[in-house]
């Protein structure tokens, strides 16, 4: 009986410790933060990490990178829609906005692709810290000798 509650507690915990991982997925809209089934946003994925701080600080990165990025792309789809918009109402369109918008919306690319890398590597320092975190089984071998013979140490 006592190895069946001993086998079932640890059960429990091997599942409570896996259960905690983000998942991380790409969507047409932006990310995706999924943790023990429920959507993470930017702000709950920090505090979820804040007790890892490599990861932590990997995420706010990110955060920060996405949300330069956006705010760059929406100045240069501005830029870019006036001399569409223009068109449309039979008004003679300064394309040289359309071109400066196009430019500008190009520059937010690197910013993107470096939050989405940031994100990616802080989601996955959190789950490779929670897996390192799992398995703290390291036990020390030690091999001695002595006046009164010879013997093997183990620490754990």
């Amino acid at each position: 009986m006592r190895k069946l509650i001993l086998l079932q507690i640890g059960i429990f915990f091997l599942n409570s410790s896996f259960g905690q991982e983000i998942e991380m997925k790409l969507n047409l809209l932006g990310y995706k933060f999924i943790q023990n089934g429920e959507r993470l946003n930017w702000n709950e994925l920090a505090a979820a990490t804040a007790s890892y701080p490599e990861a932590n600080l990997l995420i706010k990165k990110a955060k920060s990178q996405k949300t330069i990025a956006q705010i760059i792309t929406i100045i240069g789809g501005g830029l870019t829609g006036i001399p569409i918009g223009q068109s449309f109402s039979d008004k003679d369109p300064n394309w040289t906005l359309a071109y400066i918008g196009l430019g500008i919306t190009a520059i937010s690319i690197p910013f993107s692709l470096s939050a989405f890398n940031n994100a990616n590597k802080g989601v996955d320092t959190y789950n490779l810290s929670l897996k390192s975190a799992s398995y703290t089984f390291n036990p020390e071998f030690r091999v001695f000798a002595g006046p009164n013979g010879a013997g093997l140490g183990i620490s754990f």
